[in-house]
């Protein structure tokens, strides 16, 4: 086990864990790759939730890291099933997707990947805070495909009469056309 593993081993969801493992990368930024496939890989354990905690906080002030690896990174987001893991994955890809210039960079088959995994979070993720962020990406891609807005729409429909309050107000956030 090399020093990343053994240190996120260390670690718990605390705000000053995550701190030190972004001063961890900042200090030996050889090791980004390996946390970046920790983060991406499907696995559950410890370290690779801890792993994708600090991914998010290590890339939220600087996204356009993520373009050169963005194919793998997507189909990294898309993999995750353990909700810890989910939240930071796709919170970094809808904030990597509100650029408007980022999101004309990204290939068909690319946002292609981007509007499935946001669908498969918002059927299968259990969490609220996962789902508004696939909702939230997804509605940038509403008119990639015609159909995307009215299954958008089909999804809030079917939702919307047994949601949580946090739901609703997700809702709000979003204007479906």
């Amino acid at each position: 086990m090399d020093s990343l593993e053994s240190m996120l081993k260390q670690f718990y969801a605390s705000v000053a864990d995550r701190e030190k493992g972004v001063a961890y990368i900042r200090q030996f930024p050889e090791q980004y790759d390996h946390l970046f496939k920790l983060a991406c890989s499907p696995e559950q354990d410890r370290v690779h939730i801890v792993a994708a905690w600090i991914l998010e906080k290590y890339l939220l002030p600087q996204l356009d890291l993520l373009t050169d690896t963005i194919t793998p990174f997507i189909k990294g987001v898309a993999v995750q099933e353990h909700e810890s893991k989910r939240r930071p994955m796709v919170k970094l890809l809808f904030h990597y997707c509100r650029q408007k210039q980022r999101r004309e960079l990204l290939t068909k088959k690319q946002k292609d990947l981007i509007v499935t995994l946001c669908f498969d979070y918002m059927i299968s993720a259990k969490k609220v805070a996962a789902i508004a962020f696939a909702m939230k990406t997804l509605h940038f891609f509403r008119n990639h495909a015609p159909w995307i807005n009215e299954e958008i729409k089909a999804y809030i429909d079917q939702r919307l009469p047994h949601s949580s309050n946090g739901f609703r107000s997700l809702v709000r956030q979003i204007s479906i056309d």
